[in-house]
C-alpha cells in the first residue's frame, strides 16, 4: 500500500495496494477481482471508496480512498486502560451497522469485521474496509436463507456458526460487530485463551 494523488487534482490523495502477479496463484487473483467487483456494487459514506484499477502484465494496482486517520486497531490499542464512552461507542456503532446493513441489502456479507479492518477516512468518518473474505449471494439465495459454509474471518470475532461451518451470512457480521462493541466499551475481547482451541471452545 502507498500513497499517490490524482495529477489533475494533487489535493486528492489516494491509497494504492500494488499486488505483484507473479508471486500470486491463480485463486488470489480471482479472490482479489472478486473483491474489486463487490466494492464497485457498493456506495456507503462508511465503506472505503474504490476508484479504479490499472493493470499490467506484471501487476495489478487497486486505486482506493486514503484513510489518513489510521485504524480503529490503533485508537483502542493507544487508550490503555481508557475505553470509548458509550456514546462514543454508539456514534461508531451505529454508522458501522448502517454500513453493513448496506453491505447485506446488496448481498455482500464482510466476514471480517474487526477493529483492524475499520479506519477513519480524511473527513474523520468511520470507514469499513478489505473485502478480501467477503461473499456475495445471489439475490434469491440471499432470500431463501441460504446459509455459508466455509469458514472465514479471525477467530477472536467469529460466530459460534461460522466454527461449526453452518452460518447465516448476516449473522456472522452482526456477531462480529457485537465483539467490536464489546471490545470498545471494556478494553478487552470477550472470548479469550491461551491458544486457539481455548478460544474455540469458549466461543
Amino acid at each position: 500500500m502507498f500513497l499517490s494523488h490524482n495529477i489533475a487534482d494533487p489535493s486528492l490523495q489516494v491509497a494504492i495496494k500494488l499486488f505483484n502477479k507473479t508471486k500470486l496463484t491463480r485463486d488470489q487473483i480471482t479472490r482479489i477481482r472478486e473483491e474489486v467487483k463487490i466494492l464497485t456494487t457498493l456506495d456507503h459514506p462508511n465503506i472505503v471508496k474504490y476508484y479504479q484499477t490499472y493493470e499490467d502484465t506484471k501487476y495489478m494496482y487497486l486505486v482506493m480512498e486514503y484513510c489518513p486517520g489510521g485504524e480503529l486497531f490503533d485508537k483502542i490499542a493507544s487508550q490503555k486502560d481508557q475505553v470509548f464512552n458509550e456514546s462514543e461507542a454508539a456514534n461508531i456503532m451505529m454508522k458501522l451497522l448502517r454500513a453493513i446493513n448496506h453491505c447485506h441489502a446488496w448481498g455482500v456479507t464482510h466476514r471480517d469485521i474487526k477493529p483492524e479492518n475499520i479506519m477513519y477516512g480524511d473527513d474523520g468518518e468511520i470507514k469499513l474496509i478489505d473485502f478480501g473474505l467477503s461473499k456475495v449471494l445471489e439475490e434469491q439465495q440471499n432470500k431463501g436463507g441460504r446459509s455459508l459454509n466455509t469458514i472465514a474471518g479471525t477467530l477472536a470475532y467469529m460466530a459460534p456458526e461460522v466454527i461449526t461451518e453452518h452460518y447465516d451470512p448476516k449473522h456472522c457480521d452482526i456477531w462480529s460487530l457485537g465483539v467490536l462493541m464489546y471490545l470498545m466499551v471494556s478494553g478487552y475481547l470477550p472470548f479469550q485463551g491461551e491458544n486457539r482451541n481455548m478460544i474455540y471452545k469458549k466461543i
